[in-house]
């Protein structure tokens, strides 16, 4: 029969130390039931550091590890959650489960290839561990005299979760969107052309925005959203009181567009939309050596979130890109990158938030450089206040583009109509000149 006795003296997941292996989506996600219900327990991960996502430590309060044997010595659970592949292969290795405490466990629910299985028989067979739970084994399925059957300690699962008619049919419905989507092969998934269309005409109206605002620079600088493996961005060649959904394209005309977005987006896997202008205040600030100093309310969408970027000529040379990506890596949580001598990025996760952000930050920027032709002594706000109001301006009801866009692709709207009633009176007017010249 059962033995409810054979846990009785593990830890509770308040309490316990969760080490994860990997950080991908199904990693985050994870750790999001984990800390449903236990919201202040230590949960530790290992990715390569070219993988190290410093926004979703934040955001799930994670402690990285680059040592994963030292992420081993330090946990009461071990759970591998990354794919399986030369990299992976017996990543939990005889090294790493050395290093776990007698008292520690291991949960696999990731590939059994990732775990070594000799060396786990053994550590099993020694009690040098307490337990495993394995929801994949190697090899798969299990011999029927494998070691791994007889050990009291070790509880083996089916790996069948999948097997229900409702998560096959998703499979086989899902799957010609998923192909598509990352080789970018067609548009057969509704839900995706629609997102296209959304993403084309929030940028088509963030390009007339800028116009309208006298933030453009003629046809130079550049606004993108990220969409399935590249982004849609600014086609260059055109005015941007001019650009429409249908003229945004996946590669820019303008290198230096596709050298600066795709480093920025290679940052964080959760930024959306970056805009690069070259404004007249904020291109003033970037020329100080202060850099930008924040002293109104404001300014305080930008407080502690503004990383610099060393100027480094006319970024049309692809060695640029891993520089940028560091410097936007170098601030977790930025939302701007001010680049000296050269102009300033907005990054954040839609098109809309950017774009409020990039007029708050050139309006700032000005304010800054209005105090300072005063001549007067400076009135900085502390530190204090300045924090208490950054964390009132990313409010859910007052979050940058929240309040603002509906209004804003009103007026464009309204602008679009005066075009086509302006046009029809220009059209009406030569018809009129034609026949009286007739």
């Amino acid at each position: 029969g059962w033995n409810l006795n054979w846990n009785c003296e593990g830890i509770p997941a308040t309490d316990a130390k969760i080490a994860v292996i990997g950080m991908g989506l199904i990693g985050q996600a994870l750790v999001k039931q984990v800390r449903a219900v236990a919201p202040n327990t230590n949960i530790m991960y290992h990715v390569p550091a070219i993988f190290r996502d410093v926004d979703v430590e934040q955001e799930y309060k994670l402690n990285y590890f680059s040592d994963i044997k030292q992420m081993a010595a330090e946990c009461d659970i071990l759970v591998p959650m990354c794919p399986l592949n030369k990299h992976t292969k017996h990543i939990v290795s005889r090294e790493v489960l050395a290093m776990l405490k007698p008292s520690a466990s291991l949960l696999n629910i990731a590939r059994g290839g990732v775990v070594d299985t000799d060396a786990l028989v053994e550590a099993l067979e020694n009690r040098s561990i307490k337990c495993a739970v394995l929801d994949t084994t190697f090899p798969e399925p299990l011999p029927k005299d494998h070691k791994l059957w007889t050990l009291d300690n070790c509880y083996i699962f089916p790996h069948f979760a999948t097997n229900t008619v409702a998560v096959r049919k998703a499979l086989v419905e899902d799957i010609q969107s998923i192909v598509e989507e990352f080789y970018g092969l067609g548009h057969s998934d509704k839900k995706l052309r629609q997102f296209e269309k959304e993403l084309r005409y929030d940028l088509a109206v963030a390009h007339r925005l800028t116009a309208k605002y006298n933030m453009d620079m003629l046809v130079w600088n550049h606004i993108s959203a990220r969409f399935k493996n590249g982004c849609l961005v600014t086609p260059g060649r055109m005015l941007w009181s001019q650009i429409r959904p249908r003229d945004l394209v996946f590669s820019s005309s303008n290198v230096t567009a596709d050298i600066i977005h795709d480093a920025i987006y290679a940052a964080h896997r959760d930024i959306g939309a970056i805009i690069h202008l070259h404004t007249p205040a904020a291109l003033a600030v970037s020329c100080l050596q202060e850099g930008f100093v924040p002293l109104t309310q404001d300014a305080a969408y930008f407080y502690k979130k503004v990383a610099t970027y060393e100027w480094d000529g006319v970024s049309d040379d692809n060695s640029e890109g891993p520089k940028i990506t560091a410097a936007v890596q170098s601030l977790p949580g930025c939302n701007v990158l001010l680049m000296q001598n050269h102009g300033f990025v907005c990054l954040g996760k839609t098109i809309r938030e950017v774009w409020v952000l990039a007029y708050y930050f050139e309006r700032c920027c000005e304010v800054q450089l209005r105090v300072m032709q005063t001549g007067a002594k400076i009135s900085i706000p502390s530190e204090q206040v300045m924090a208490k109001a950054a964390e009132a301006s990313y409010l859910p009801d007052f979050a940058p583009g929240v309040c603002e866009w509906d209004a804003l692709c009103e007026e464009i709207g309204t602008m679009e109509v005066r075009e086509q009633e302006t046009n029809m009176l220009r059209m009406r007017r030569n018809e009129f000149s034609f026949v009286t010249n007739f």
